[in-house]
């Protein structure tokens, strides 16, 4: 192999790389789901809370427990609409978008089974649960900051750093009704928007 072409070889390789750096995000679809459906469900308890249903402490219950099967029955059709090659699926900023999400998932479902299951057992809601925002929107910041440093995408980097101002927020209100309004307004505006705002930027297929 003579020079010219072992640097024809490194020029496409370091093109291969640089691309994989800029490839697009591909958690659009999740972020919005979810930001979706918990931006109703916290705007739903907010005003439960407020009286505003006539209804009894029960429906909160029903509340979350209609969120879990929806969001992961939604949850699961999305990544089997994910089953194909999407360009970019495989660069690093997307590998570590899907595990800082992934790590931030099993942080926060370890946190709401164990209230869940106390709270069965003592036949009271656990005040873990009200507590629970700032941690929330801790996970929402730094998997969005990850994600967005990583891929270099302004959306993502300005939703972590605005996730993280609403931790403080949460801690401030924490107690009163209003913390539910809160993070409805923290979910749309940190998840729910960053994830369309992926989806509109997502490939459609591959070049």
């Amino acid at each position: 192999m003579n020079d010219s072409a072992l640097k024809d070889d490194l020029a496409y390789v370091r093109d291969l790389a640089e691309a994989g750096q800029t490839a697009p995000l591909l958690g659009g679809r999740f972020l919005a789901w979810w930001g979706g459906l918990v931006t109703l469900a916290y705007a739903s308890h907010f005003m439960i809370a407020e009286g505003m249903f006539g209804l009894g402490s029960a429906a909160y219950g029903i509340l979350w427990a209609a969120l879990g099967i929806i969001g992961l029955s939604g949850y699961f059709l999305l990544v089997k609409s994910m089953s194909g090659n999407k360009p970019g699926a495989s660069s690093a900023a997307n590998r570590t978008e899907a595990n800082v999400w992934m790590a931030g998932g099993f942080a926060l479902f370890a946190y709401f089974i164990t209230l869940t299951i106390k709270s069965i057992l003592t036949q009271t809601a656990d005040p873990g649960f009200m507590s629970s925002l700032p941690l929330v929107f801790s996970v929402y910041g730094t998997g969005l900051l990850t994600s967005g440093l990583m891929a270099k995408n302004n959306h993502l980097r300005n939703a972590g750093f605005m996730a993280l101002t609403f931790v403080a927020i949460s801690t401030w209100f924490s107690g009163t009704t209003f913390i539910w309004a809160n993070a409805s307004l923290g979910a749309f505006i940190t998840v729910f928007l960053p994830g369309i705002a992926l989806l509109r930027q997502e490939p459609k297929s591959v070049v």
